[in-house]
């Protein structure tokens, strides 16, 4: 844990304490809260990735660039969104593109659920509770993940290992720090989102 995320998590700590000193909210709103943390929360620990949320602006970009690379393959194309939170990109994805499948897989249940009902009406659209790690990526042309910096050298290693020739993989700000890739594109959004990609 580095010092800033050190220095949040004292500051959090000593909010909440100071928050049941002054204000004593029921005991009930305890197992709630722990509730609602393991919920959405609860794969952190274990996968190193904490819930980050991609936007709309992102998810444009992502179409385009996707669009575009998707001319060099000649069949349906296959998305995988690696941890995919709440779902908002499979879901704009698949209803953006109608002859696309696009999968999202989620491990933390809260985002999982939410992510399950946004797409139980679009056909092309499945989201599945499975860990990143044990899908087969040579199943998808196109692979896409927000993680974290933690993960990226064993994902990238995953990514070269499994995915098939012509494939693509695209990731959301973060990248091993030893591995070449082929694009950069900055995405005009609030945080300057950088969408780093590599052709297999």
């Amino acid at each position: 844990m580095g010092k800033g995320a050190k220095l949040l998590f004292v500051i959090s700590v000593m909010a909440i304490l100071a928050a049941v000193i002054l204000f004593r909210p029921p005991t009930w709103l305890f197992p709630v809260l722990f509730v609602v943390i393991f919920l959405f929360y609860s794969n952190t620990l274990k996968e190193r990735v904490p819930l980050y949320l991609s936007n709309r602006t992102t998810w444009a970009a992502l179409s385009e660039l996707m669009q575009a690379e998707n001319s060099s393959i000649d069949k349906r194309l296959r998305f995988v969104d690696l941890g995919c939170g709440l779902g908002g990109a499979v879901a704009y994805l698949a209803k953006k593109h109608a002859d696309w499948h696009v999968v999202g897989v989620e491990t933390a249940p809260g985002p999982y659920l939410i992510s399950k009902l946004r797409v139980a009406f679009i056909a092309n659209a499945d989201v599945r509770f499975q860990s990143l790690w044990t899908v087969d990526l040579k199943d998808f042309d196109m692979v896409y993940a927000f993680l974290s910096p933690a993960p990226m050298d064993r994902l990238c290693r995953k990514v070269k290992s499994e995915m098939q020739p012509k494939s693509v993989f695209i990731s959301n700000s973060f990248w091993a720090e030893n591995e070449p890739f082929d694009q950069e594109i900055t995405v005009n959004d609030s945080r300057e989102s950088r969408l780093i990609f590599k052709r297999l």
